[in-house]
C-alpha cells in the first residue's frame, strides 16, 4: 500500500494509531493534491486499523466480564458446598453426643472396628439462639440482654507538602448494641426458667478421632517372640 509516511501502521498501538491519525489529519491542508491523495489513503488505512482495536477492546472486556461471572457463580457454589459440608458435620457431632448417652457414666469413647470417637465435654454450654433478641418481650430483653457500646476515634491530621501541620481534629463514633448475656441464658436454663423463643441451650461434646491400630483376629496369629521369627525348621535327614 503506498503510504505517505514511512510508519509501519500494524506496528502501531490504538494509542499511537489515534496520535498518528491525529497528525497526519492536521496535516492534509500543507500537502500538494497528489500527497493529500497518499494521505487520504493512509488516514483510511488507519482508520481501519484503529477501528480493529478498537473492537479488540470490546472482545477482551466481555471475556474479563464473562469470567467474572462465571467466578461469582463458582463463589456462590462453593459457599452453598460450604454450608452444606459445615451442615451434615455439625449434624454428625449431634449424632455422636446423642450416642454419648447411650454409653455408661464411666465411658467417653464410640469405638467402630476402624476408627473411634473420644468424647469430652464442653466447659461451658452451647447457646444457639436463632431469633432477633429485638424482638424478645421486653422483660426478656431485660433479663437476657445486654448493651454493649463502642467508641472509635478517627484522627484526621492535615499537613502541606513540606510535612507542616495544618490541621488536626477527632471525630469519635459510638456504637450501641444489644446482645444476648449468654451467662444469663446458662444460668436460666440450669435454673429450668423459661426462655426467649428461639433459644436453645445443650451440653456439647468436642470430638476427637483416633484411628484404631489392633487388627482384631490377627493377634493369635502374630508371634510375641524374635525366636520365633528366627527359628529354622528341621529337615528331614
Amino acid at each position: 500500500m503506498s503510504q505517505i509516511t514511512q510508519v509501519k501502521l500494524k506496528d502501531l498501538n490504538i494509542l499511537k494509531l489515534y496520535e498518528h491519525y491525529g497528525a497526519l489529519e492536521r496535516s492534509l491542508p500543507l500537502l500538494t493534491p497528489e500527497s493529500q491523495e497518499l494521505a487520504q489513503a493512509e488516514l483510511e488505512a488507519c482508520a481501519s486499523l484503529r477501528s480493529e482495536k478498537v473492537d479488540r477492546i470490546y472482545y477482551a472486556m466481555a471475556a474479563h466480564e464473562d469470567a467474572l461471572e462465571r467466578i461469582k457463580k463458582e463463589t456462590d457454589l462453593i459457599a452453598q458446598a460450604k454450608r452444606h459440608h459445615e451442615s451434615q458435620l455439625q449434624g454428625l457431632k449431634n449424632l455422636l453426643s446423642w450416642l454419648r448417652r447411650a454409653l455408661p457414666l464411666d465411658s467417653t469413647k464410640i469405638q467402630g472396628k476402624n476408627y473411634e470417637f473420644v468424647l469430652s465435654k464442653k466447659k461451658e454450654l452451647t447457646v444457639e439462639i436463632t431469633s432477633d433478641p429485638a424482638s424478645w418481650h421486653t422483660d426478656e430483653r431485660l433479663t437476657y440482654c445486654i448493651e454493649q457500646e463502642t467508641t472509635t476515634t478517627k484522627t484526621i491530621v492535615v499537613r502541606s507538602m513540606t510535612g507542616e501541620v495544618l490541621s488536626e481534629r477527632t471525630e469519635p463514633k459510638t456504637k450501641l448494641e444489644t446482645l444476648p448475656n449468654l451467662d444469663a441464658i446458662r444460668d436460666a436454663y440450669q435454673n429450668g426458667q423459661h426462655l426467649p423463643q428461639g433459644v436453645k441451650v445443650e451440653q456439647q461434646y468436642a470430638v476427637r478421632k483416633n484411628r484404631l491400630y489392633t487388627a482384631r483376629g490377627m493377634e493369635a496369629q502374630t508371634p510375641e517372640h524374635l525366636t520365633q521369627f528366627l527359628h529354622e525348621p528341621s529337615t528331614a535327614d
